[in-house]
């Protein structure tokens, strides 16, 4: 039996129905006669209870209350109150800074019947002109298509959500962002050299096994095996998160043990040397007070060590850090210009795949829920880039005669 032949929702008795998920729902008609849907925070009592009135007010003659002057601001309000909170804490930070940078100045004192789709597409433009991303613009047409979900569910709003009638020309096409920027080259071992400790074995770290920086933050030396340095590993179970708090990684297939080489073991033996917290507690990565570093110091320092890094010839490896302005300041570096921490994953998701590796093992080695994940980042990527490198092949054997 496919997805489609079952139904939304079973009715469980009168106006009351259960959706696959657990959640109950009330079915009422609102005053047009246009039938309306309210999820129930509670069990089947509540259900009840808010069926018994909707039905009272039905026999009273009375229609049953929907809000339809409801302002945006008041929405997004009642929406990061409510099931924003039970997202994890980065997604959390995502969705409010979304209501907060461009949608509340946008949007914020008008009511939701008045914003149409023209003015969701203006906002997208304007985005665009920003030079913000697609993933940016994508994640915040999906915050107003959130709210307005959440306002017809529990707040008793009629209208009709504007995302859901945006034409697909004004939609966010997130497939057009730039290309994911990797280390090239020498890039990663030049970066890595540049920098200073605790941040070079941290790097190391990151380009060896593809982890993401807040597992490495969350790392204690408990989640390392070091007694034999020839068969040595690391767990990554845990992470910290913008806020400093150590939590689980976040998914299931996010948690896995990757082995490393004896010379990258050794390199943490050292490390581990020279901390002042070596209790199976302590952190791997700390601040002069034990505590996890963050992430923006962990950003901070590699931005230094790219500044400081140099090529064979003792040239800058990433020049735009060195020019100037006509007033010899440091000029601007656009957004995506350098590689960042997350280049260390790509980079060595790339390289493992040109080398022959399978999709497989290269989505356990990221801690990718399954392999589709890594097929749908990397793979079309790297088909690109073997697509790119058959075509000059091609070229130079079939036009080879000009270059003699």
């Amino acid at each position: 039996m496919t997805s489609s032949d079952h139904p939304r929702r079973i009715r469980v008795e009168r106006n009351i129905y259960r959706r696959a998920s657990g959640v109950y729902e009330v079915g009422f008609k609102d005053a047009s006669g246009r039938q309306r849907w309210r999820t129930v925070q509670g069990g089947i009592t509540a259900a009840r209870a808010i069926r018994d009135e909707a039905l009272a007010r039905r026999g009273r003659g009375e229609a049953v209350q929907v809000k339809a002057r409801l302002r945006f601001a008041d929405a997004a309000a009642f929406w990061l109150k409510g099931p924003v909170q039970d997202l994890r804490p980065r997604t959390d930070e995502c969705y409010r800074n979304a209501v907060n940078t461009h949608l509340l100045p946008r949007f914020g004192a008008l009511r939701l019947d008045a914003i149409s789709a023209e003015h969701l597409a203006g906002m997208v433009r304007e985005m665009r002109e920003a030079g913000l991303s697609e993933s940016t613009v994508a994640i915040t047409i999906g915050v107003v298509n959130r709210i307005y979900r959440y306002a017809t569910r529990r707040l008793s709003f009629p209208g009709v959500t504007p995302v859901s009638v945006m034409l697909t020309s004004e939609r966010p096409k997130p497939s057009r962002s730039k290309r994911r920027r990797i280390f090239e080259g020498a890039e990663l071992e030049q970066t890595i050299a540049a920098a200073d400790e605790p941040y070079r074995t941290l790097f190391t770290v990151a380009a060896l096994t593809g982890a993401r920086v807040s597992e490495l933050l969350g790392l204690t030396w408990a989640d390392l095996q070091l007694d034999d340095l020839d068969d040595a590993e690391i767990e990554f179970a845990w992470q910290v998160d913008r806020r400093g708090d150590r939590r689980p990684v976040k998914t299931d297939g996010s948690a896995r043990t990757v082995p490393i080489p004896h010379e990258l073991a050794l390199m943490l033996a050292r490390h581990k040397l020279a901390s002042r917290f070596v209790r199976p507690t302590d952190y791997v990565f700390t601040t002069r007070a034990g505590g996890p570093l963050r992430q923006r110091n962990v950003g901070r320092a590699l931005r230094l060590a790219q500044t400081k890094a140099v090529d064979e010839r003792g040239r800058p490896t990433f020049p735009v850090l060195h020019q100037r302005d006509g007033f010899g300041r440091p000029i601007c570096v656009a957004h995506g210009e350098l590689p960042s921490m997350h280049s260390f994953r790509h980079t060595v998701a790339s390289r493992a795949l040109l080398a022959g590796e399978s999709v497989d093992e290269v989505a356990f080695l990221l801690g990718h829920r399954d392999a589709n994940v890594t097929r749908a980042v990397y793979v079309r990527e790297l088909a690109d880039v073997r697509r790119r490198a058959l075509r000059r092949s091609r070229m130079l054997s079939e036009f080879s005669e000009l270059f003699r």
